[in-house]
């Protein structure tokens, strides 16, 4: 009699497997899950960290600032004023000059700048708003940027022949609205039709060919030139930026003593300031804060 050996196959389970498949698939979402945790817990840390280098490099800049302010306040001169002084002492005139001061023991480089010497958009007549845009834009571009300022800041809604009024800002995306009324911050400018920040922030060209070709140049823009700040519809020529001088007609400059608002400039920690302020009276007076602003780099 053969003898054939029988083997028993026993089938695999199909629970089994299943229990098997589960398990992994919550290994790989426990692993997911853990990964996307340890991504947040690491980009959290890491905003946390440049959120708090940002903020210090701030308050430090902003005490810099602050104690440079009070050091030369007392310090500012009208320019042309004479006075017999100690030779040590050191005098600051607002004519856009670049000072250097140690504070803290670091190097900080600023100028100051007599508000008075700039156009101001608020006060400006209308032949004066059209003649500085044209001078420094052309006639095509100037006389269409110059009518829209004057659109801008004038209460009603009839549209110069160039200009933009409420139905351009609100066709824009997104819409706004024109202030009809002044200028609060110079920056305000940057909405109004055919304002560029090329322009704005600089360098503007200005001047003759024969200026540019004897090498005459200048790396301002119309921040440098304009202002919320003159409070009169004439210029004080002593503090005047140089194109104004050059181009603007001598019926919009006056003679001006003391000091008006001025606007203090400087980078400090990575980032640049500018600062209005105006001085009182006396050598220990200081200095009262009219608008503080953070702005890109000055050309």
């Amino acid at each position: 009699m053969k003898i054939m050996k029988v083997m028993k196959v026993f089938p695999c389970s199909k629970q089994g497997d299943e229990q098997k498949g589960a398990v992994l698939i919550m290994v790989l979402w426990i692993v997911a899950l853990l990964s996307m945790l340890g991504g947040y817990f690491t980009l959290e840390t890491t905003l946390r960290r440049n959120l708090s280098f940002t903020n210090w490099n701030l308050l430090r800049a902003r005490l810099a600032i602050e104690s440079c302010l009070n050091l030369v306040a007392p310090h500012i001169r009208p320019l042309g004023e004479e006075k017999e002084v100690d030779e040590k002492e050191k005098f600051i005139v607002p004519d856009g000059s670049t000072y250097k001061i140690d504070i803290g023991g670091e190097e900080m480089s600023f100028s100051i700048e007599d508000e008075r010497g700039k156009l101001d958009i608020n006060k400006a007549q209308e032949d004066e708003i059209v003649e500085f845009f044209t001078s420094f834009l052309g006639k095509t571009k100037g006389r269409q940027i110059a009518d829209a300022i004057l659109d801008w800041r004038d209460n009603d809604d009839d549209e110069r022949m160039d200009g933009a009024e409420k139905d351009y800002y609100l066709s824009l995306e997104p819409p706004y609205e024109p202030a009809n009324g002044k200028f609060i911050l110079l920056e305000q400018l940057l909405l109004v039709k055919g304002v560029e920040p090329e322009i704005f922030w600089g360098p503007l060209e200005y001047g003759s060919s024969d200026k540019k070709e004897q090498g005459h140049s200048w790396e301002g823009g119309l921040q440098d030139l304009l202002s919320v700040y003159n409070g009169s519809d004439k210029m004080v020529e002593d503090v005047s930026p140089e194109p104004l001088v050059d181009i603007m007609e001598k019926e919009y400059f006056k003679d001006g003593q003391g000091l008006g608002t001025l606007r203090f400039k400087t980078c400090a920690y990575q980032s640049c300031y500018q600062v209005f302020f105006r001085t009182g009276a006396g050598a220990k007076a200081g200095f009262s804060l009219v608008h503080w602003q953070q702005v890109p780099r000055f050309q």
